[in-house]
C-alpha cells in the first residue's frame, strides 16, 4: 500500500468546484497497447470501475510482434481482459495508413459489445497515437489518449509541423458529436503542481489582477540509455526523430502553458503572441558528455557516430533548452519572460550495462522538476519536486517536495514575506490514476482533448525550433 501523502505544514481549506455527475451508462472498455504502465498502474482501475457499474468488462488490441509479451503479461494479472487481439504493425504511406485504418475499425468493431457504448484508452507508442484517435473522433467513440496527443509522421519521420493542423481538425470533428475525448497528463490533477502551485497563484492573479511576468521550469529526467539502445528502443524509441519532447517532456510543456494561460484573468481581451528559441542535445553527442570511465564501464565509452551532423535529424533529442517571451500583439511590449529545459542527461540510478527483465525502470530514471513563477513585485511561488530513490532497487524511488514562497509583505500584510512547506510520501501516479477514475466514471473535465490545443502547439514550436537551433518560432495567437 502506498502511503497517504503527508503535508508538513497544512494548507488553508478551500472549497471545492462541484463536481460533474458520473455516466450511469455500463460501458465496453478497449484498452490499445497493454504495457507495465497499464498492468500495474492502471488494472486496479478499471477493476473499481467494473465493480462501480461504470464498465462491463475491457479487451486489449496490441502487435502481433508483441504477442509472447502480452500473453505473459496477462497471465500474471488478476483481471484478465475478455479478449485480446493482435494487429500486424503498420508499413509506411498512404496505402498502409489507409489500410491501419480498415483494420482499427475492423477490430473495434469486432470488440463491440451489444446495447453497450465503447470507451477506448489510447495507450499505444505516440507515433500510433493519431489514427486511433481519429478513428474515435470520427466515430463518436469516448477515447482517453496518452500524452502527448499525436506525433504526425511523414514517411516514417516526425513532422512537428503538422501537429496544429492535426490538432485542429480532429478538435473541430470531435465537437459535431457527443462523445467526451480526454488526454493523460500529470499535471491536471497533480496534488502539488495544480492543487497547490497554480491553485494559489489563480487566487493571487484574480485578487491582485497581477500577471505571470516570469516563469521558469526545468525537469530533469535522469534516463540514462546506452548508444547502442537509441537504435534499439520500442519503449520511448528515438530513432523516428523525436525524443523528449514527444516523451517526458510534454506533461511539464502542458504545466508551463497552464500558468502563462492564468494571465487570460488579468487581460481577457488582448491578444498575446509567444516567441521560443531552443537548442538541443542529440543522442550522437553523447560520447562527449558522458564521462569516459563511466561510459566504459559500460563499454559505451567510444563514440558510435562519428558524423554527429548526420544523427541530429535521425535521432530526436535527449535534452532542450529554450527561451520564450509573451508579447502583446498590439503594443508589442513583453508581458511574460521565461525559459523551459527539458533534460535526460542528468543524474540516474542505472549501474548496469545490459537491460534487466525483472524492472521497470530499465534506463535507471529518476526525475527532479525545479519550477519558479513570479507575478511582478508582489509574489513568486518556487517548487522543487525530485525523487528519492530508496536503496538498490531501481523500482522503488518515492518523491519529495518543497514549496517556496516569496512575497512584498509590506503591501499585503495578508501574506508572508517567505514561506516553506514540505511535502513526503508523495507519488506522481496519483494524478494520473485520478484522471483514469475520473475518466472511467464519466466525470473527467480536466484534461479535454479541446484544452490541449495550445500545449500541443507550444511543443510543436519547441520541436520546430530544433530543426534551426537559436531561431525563433511564433505562436500567433497564444
Amino acid at each position: 500500500m502506498q502511503p497517504t501523502l503527508r503535508f508538513i505544514e497544512e494548507p488553508g481549506g478551500r472549497v471545492a468546484a462541484p463536481r460533474p455527475r458520473p455516466d450511469t451508462r455500463r460501458h465496453n472498455l478497449v484498452v490499445v497497447g497493454f504495457d507495465e504502465i497499464v498492468a500495474n498502474k492502471y488494472l486496479p482501475c478499471i477493476k473499481d470501475a467494473i465493480d462501480a457499474g461504470h464498465v462491463d468488462s475491457y479487451s486489449v488490441i496490441d502487435l502481433e510482434s508483441e504477442r509472447p509479451t502480452i500473453e505473459e503479461r496477462v497471465q500474471g494479472v488478476d483481471l484478465k481482459p475478455r479478449e485480446v487481439v493482435y494487429l500486424p504493425e503498420s508499413g509506411r504511406g498512404v496505402t498502409a495508413q489507409q489500410k491501419q485504418s480498415e483494420l482499427i475499425g475492423a477490430v473495434l468493431r469486432r470488440l463491440r459489445l451489444p446495447e453497450l457504448p465503447t470507451k477506448v484508452y489510447i495507450a499505444t507508442e505516440v507515433q500510433a497515437h493519431e489514427a486511433y484517435l481519429r478513428y474515435c473522433v470520427e466515430n463518436g467513440i469516448d477515447s482517453l489518449v496518452e500524452k502527448p496527443v499525436l506525433a504526425p509522421m511523414a514517411d516514417g519521420r516526425f513532422a512537428p509541423t503538422r501537429i496544429t493542423e492535426v490538432m485542429r481538425e480532429l478538435i473541430a470533428k470531435a465537437s459535431r458529436t457527443g462523445a467526451k475525448h480526454s488526454v493523460m497528463t500529470l499535471s491536471r490533477y497533480h496534488r502539488i503542481y495544480n492543487g497547490e502551485v497554480l491553485r494559489s497563484l489563480e487566487e493571487r492573479v484574480r485578487d491582485w489582477k497581477a500577471p505571470v511576468t516570469s516563469f521558469h521550469l526545468r525537469a530533469a529526467g535522469g534516463v540514462w540509455n546506452l548508444q547502442h539502445e537509441y537504435e534499439t528502443r520500442d519503449d520511448h524509441p528515438y530513432r523516428y526523430g523525436y525524443g523528449m519532447m514527444m516523451h517526458g517532456a510534454y506533461h511539464y510543456v502542458d504545466l508551463a502553458v497552464q500558468c502563462l494561460s492564468l494571465n487570460k484573468l488579468v487581460f481577457p481581451d488582448r491578444r498575446f503572441r509567444l516567441e521560443v528559441s531552443s537548442f538541443g542535445a542529440f543522442p550522437a553527442d553523447q560520447h562527449l558528455r558522458i564521462p569516459k570511465p563511466a561510459a566504459s564501464r559500460f563499454e559505451d565509452g567510444h563514440p558510435r557516430w562519428p558524423h554527429s551532423a548526420i544523427l541530429e535529424n535521425a535521432f530526436g533529442e535527449t535534452d532542450i533548452t529554450a527561451t520564450f517571451r509573451l508579447v502583446d500583439v498590439e503594443s508589442e511590449r513583453t508581458l511574460t519572460i521565461g525559459t523551459l529545459s527539458f533534460e535526460q542527461t542528468t543524474p540516474a540510478v542505472r549501474s548496469w550495462r545490459d537491460l534487466p527483465d525483472d524492472v521497470y525502470n530499465k534506463n535507471g530514471r529518476t526525475s527532479s522538476v525545479d519550477l519558479e513563477a513570479q507575478l511582478s513585485t508582489l509574489y513568486s511561488a518556487h517548487v522543487h519536486c525530485y525523487d528519492v530513490p530508496r536503496g538498490q532497487n531501481a523500482d522503488r524511488i518515492d518523491a519529495f517536495a518543497r514549496l517556496t514562497t516569496r512575497a512584498n509583505a509590506s503591501l499585503l500584510p495578508e501574506e508572508q514575506y517567505t514561506s516553506v512547506r514540505t511535502f513526503d510520501g508523495l507519488f506522481h501516479s496519483d494524478s494520473n490514476r485520478q484522471l483514469m477514475e475520473n475518466w472511467l466514471r464519466g466525470t473527467e473535465n480536466r484534461s479535454s482533448l479541446a484544452a490541449h490545443l495550445l500545449p500541443m502547439q507550444v511543443t510543436e514550436a519547441l520541436a520546430t525550433s530544433l530543426l534551426t537551433p537559436g531561431r525563433p518560432v511564433e505562436i500567433t495567437d497564444f
